[in-house]
């Protein structure tokens, strides 16, 4: 581990913060047990769960954690990764961990330069008056970039759109604007990802081959990869349109960005997964105070799990769509049964969020 993230947990103990972070995540029923000397540890319900004790972090500088009946033992970073990004293995958390650093250090209001943290212990708090105060201001993350790569590796793709999503009402023209290829060494339609200038970092591959066990385990890939967690696709494109509409509507995938496009709705785009990343947050929030924030996930994830992801943007308007009706089947997208019907969704199904 490097010495960062050491030091990390390090400060974390000596502050004694462990219960404002679990707080900052959505748990709750948090309890300090003191037992034996090397025994004390901290307790908490998880979003979501019923165990009053699903995790367990020993208060030592190394933060051990155990979350029972998840299977998982790790860390602080374990804990984190697992309730926002989904993580279940070391290879999970691991990478993850710019992400779960970034997040641990706004929450808990760490400032930090490169990989130094102060080695202060904890001070009497002459300010404690002031920490709701100082938990409302705004938080700064760091964000590192994607390698922008040259244009020409788009010569390797054949320029033509896929049929299969044009029978599904992706027309030419829009497969056309987001540079829709093919690459025949991988059988992939190819779907080329931008940062929010427009500068070409990855290349992503949507599976149309014969093989059953890609289809059912590797249909989306990257060809040229990038990391996701760190761009919102179609942000460049889409920017003018929510300039002008003042809304933003935040799906999980490109394929239904690029079908609201087919409807003739531009101000769309994707977190390209069901996790908000703490740098997506603050790119939604830089948007602007003026701009709703209008976020579409796929069908099969409750309230609670909705919940835990917006609480991350706060100051501003925003909104999700739940479909209460059983319009669409178990990882449907709100786009997947036509115009109408999504229609019908945000009409009677737009819900704000409230903290």
């Amino acid at each position: 581990m490097s010495d960062s993230l050491k030091q990390l947990k390090e400060k974390i103990y000596d502050e004694g913060t462990i219960g404002q972070l679990l707080d900052e995540l959505g748990c709750t029923d948090v309890r300090i047990n003191s037992g034996r000397t090397g025994d004390d540890l901290v307790t908490a319900r998880l979003p979501g769960s019923s165990n009053p004790r699903g995790a367990q972090i020993y208060l030592s500088e190394n933060l051990h954690t155990e979350l029972v009946g998840e299977g998982i033992s790790g860390d602080i970073y374990s804990l984190v990764g697992f309730i926002l990004y989904n993580c279940i293995s070391f290879d999970d958390v691991r990478s993850n961990l710019f992400q779960i650093k970034t997040y641990i250090c706004n929450a808990l209001g760490y400032e930090h330069t490169g990989n130094d943290f102060t080695k202060e212990k904890q001070k009497t708090d002459w300010n404690w008056w002031l920490r709701d105060i100082q938990k409302k201001r705004p938080k700064e993350y760091e964000i590192t970039e994607n390698i922008v790569l040259s244009q020409d590796i788009l010569r390797e793709f054949v320029p033509y759109g896929w049929e299969g999503w044009y029978q599904e009402g992706i027309d030419v023209l829009t497969q056309r604007d987001f540079g829709i290829g093919y690459h025949i060494p991988t059988d992939r339609v190819s779907i080329p990802i931008h940062n929010s200038r427009g500068e070409l970092i990855g290349v992503k591959g949507r599976y149309v081959g014969s093989n059953k066990e890609i289809k059912e385990n590797k249909k989306y890939s990257y060809i040229y990869s990038c990391s996701k967690s760190i761009e919102i696709f179609n942000m460049h494109r889409a920017l003018p349109y929510i300039k002008k509409q003042k809304k933003v509507y935040v799906f999980e995938g490109a394929k239904s960005v690029m079908t609201m496009w087919a409807w003739g709705i531009k101000n769309a785009v994707s977190i390209e997964g069901d996790r908000l990343s703490p740098v997506q947050s603050k790119l939604l929030k830089e948007l602007g105070i003026d701009i709703d924030l209008v976020f579409s996930w796929d069908k099969g994830k409750d309230e609670d799990f909705v919940n835990n992801q917006l609480r991350q943007i706060k100051g501003r308007r925003v909104f999700y769509l739940y479909d209460n009706t059983d319009r669409f089947k178990d990882k449907m997208s709100p786009v997947d049964r036509g115009r109408e019907v999504f229609e019908d969704l945000e009409t009677n199904d737009k819900h704000i969020y409230s903290i």
